[in-house]
């Protein structure tokens, strides 16, 4: 009698394997295990690409939080320009816009957004 390797498989559980021929049998529940064993080394050791997405993912993400503040002072100028407290005013806007980009770049360096 052949013993097979504990594999649990949604497709087939070990029940079904039992009225199979014994050949048949074991390359299913072969194929099952590397099946297995190709997930566990894919969640393992991802590939490049899956790597470059996450470290692209956590690069937007940090700099998305460090970038708050600035958009707190885009936020609190167009409040001002609102109230009348700061004049309404394109090129003065756009002056203030120039001077928070700099030091948002200044700031955050590589993690500053860029259009």
């Amino acid at each position: 009698m052949r013993t097979f390797p504990g594999v649990m498989t949604a497709h087939r559980p070990l029940s079904e394997l039992a009225g199979m021929p014994a050949d048949l049998a074991r390359q299913q529940a072969q194929h099952q295990a590397r099946l297995q064993h190709r997930l566990i080394e894919l969640y393992q050791r991802p590939s490049a690409r899956a790597l470059d997405r996450v470290m692209r993912a956590l690069r937007d993400c940090a700099g998305g939080l460090l970038a708050l503040p600035f958009d707190v002072a885009r936020a609190q100028h167009a409040a001002g320009v609102c109230t009348g407290a700061l004049p309404r005013s394109l090129l003065e806007s756009t002056h203030f816009e120039q001077q928070l980009v700099t030091m948002e770049r200044l700031a955050l360096g590589p993690l500053a957004r860029r259009v």
